[in-house]
């Protein structure tokens, strides 16, 4: 009677964490018994033990705390879902993406999000959390500052998105970081400050695929302003980042390459970190040093609108952004070694 009764104690310890564990059927995602289920019966029913396991040390030690004392694990945090191809579709409609509707995730949806954040005013992340998802269910109207020509790039630089805008209405909306206003070093060691031009411009010149400056790599840059140019990088984040370019993501600046083509305008407004057109940022006046040497007027400069010009709502619409009108003149694919501010 003396054996049985001191070696039922661990085993009815055994079976309690089995129990909490393993055992009792079905249970919810916090670890609790399912509705409907009665809770297991925590205590095991000690079986006479052979004479080998009475003399069996405990493999826990003599200083571990008993198995009931030990805390129970917390309960997994509830992931947020969302219907991800519905998600592609009202970003399509809203001119912020340009990908398949195929319910996947990517480089490309989280860009299209950034964008739709920066319009809309909310967190710039680049995922979909729940704030995000309510915003989507009602976007925002994008405005455009210009009124002609009908075909330019607008860069609202406080906002940090760029529109393509054709026959009056935007085509697409992408993301962009401008110049973020720290001094840094040029090539000859004389210091420049890191600031983008406003002001009203056209595209002077383009190179297709990278181009390597003393500043790092461009990819895909169209020249609107000396060295100044719109181009693809890497680093894309949510606020100003570059020496002084606009920087867009590689994709978006590959589709760039097919909407502008030279001489259109672009026109860029706003932000904190900027110069006038017409004059240059400290310490450099041609930072890539094979640009034309003053700005080149664009043709039928566009102006600002007396009012904001409203562009009709992107969740009026369910078609994916349209192509190009028309394929650009073929650019340069030779670029010259020269630096080049990014």
């Amino acid at each position: 009677m003396h054996r049985r009764l001191v070696l039922s104690v661990p085993l009815a310890l055994s079976g309690l964490v089995l129990t909490a564990c393993t055992g009792g059927g079905p249970t919810s995602l916090t670890g609790r018994p399912a509705v409907g289920q009665a809770a297991p019966d925590p205590v095991a029913t000690a079986v006479e033990p052979s004479s080998a396991a009475e003399a069996a040390p405990s493999l826990a030690g003599a200083g571990s705390p008993p198995a009931s004392s030990l805390p129970s694990p917390s309960p997994a945090r509830p992931r947020f879902t969302y219907d991800v191809a519905a998600a592609q579709r009202v970003l399509a409609a809203g001119r912020y993406y340009a990908g398949p509707i195929d319910g996947r995730s990517g480089p490309s949806l989280r860009s299209a999000v950034m964008a739709f954040q920066k319009v809309n005013g909310i967190g710039i992340d680049g995922a979909i959390g729940p704030g995000t998802l309510k915003a989507l269910a009602a976007p925002k109207t994008p405005t455009l500052k210009g009124s002609s020509p009908a075909d330019r790039v607008e860069v609202d630089l406080s906002k940090q998105v760029l529109y393509v805008v054709k026959a009056g209405k935007i085509v697409r909306i992408m993301p962009v970081s401008s110049g973020n206003g720290a001094t840094y070093s040029q090539k000859d060691g004389t210091k420049a400050t890191s600031l983008t031009p406003v002001g009203y411009y056209r595209i002077l010149r383009r190179i297709v695929g990278e181009r390597k400056a003393d500043l790092g790599s461009l990819y895909d840059p169209q020249y609107f302003y000396r060295g100044w140019a719109i181009h693809g990088s890497n680093s894309v984040p949510a606020g100003p980042a570059s020496h002084g370019c606009v920087r867009v993501t590689r994709p978006d600046a590959k589709y760039l390459l097919d909407a502008l083509s030279n001489g259109m305008a672009v026109y860029l407004y706003g932000g904190a970190h900027t110069f006038a057109a017409g004059s240059s940022a400290p310490g450099t006046s041609n930072p890539t040093g094979d640009a034309p040497s003053g700005p080149v007027p664009a043709s039928a400069s566009p102006r600002p609108s007396s009012s904001p010009v409203a562009t009709p709502s992107p969740a009026a619409s369910s078609a994916p952004s349209p192509a190009a009108s028309s394929p650009s003149p073929a650019a340069s694919a030779n670029p010259s070694p020269s630096a080049a501010r990014r």
